[in-house]
């Protein structure tokens, strides 16, 4: 009985640790994005489109690790 109930447990730690890492590794790839996005806006001139890329990528990388912390709580 205690068996199927630690397995379980365990299967679930499984999952949760797995979904930490994959969340992790979107919060490091949209900081990538915003240096990118950054990078882009030395080359493009113009203000208005990279200004506005820029804000998404910023409030992106907010939400991902919003969305991490949230997790981590949860979880």
């Amino acid at each position: 009985m205690f068996d199927v109930v630690f397995s379980i447990i365990s299967a679930l730690t499984l999952v949760k640790v797995i979904f930490l890492i994959v969340n992790g590794i979107y919060v490091i790839f949209l900081l990538v994005v915003y240096k990118q996005s950054r990078a882009m806006q030395a080359v493009v001139n113009d203000d208005g489109a990279s200004t506005l890329l820029n804000i998404i990528a910023l409030s992106n990388i907010f939400i991902g690790i919003s969305l991490f912390v949230a997790a981590l709580i949860i979880l």
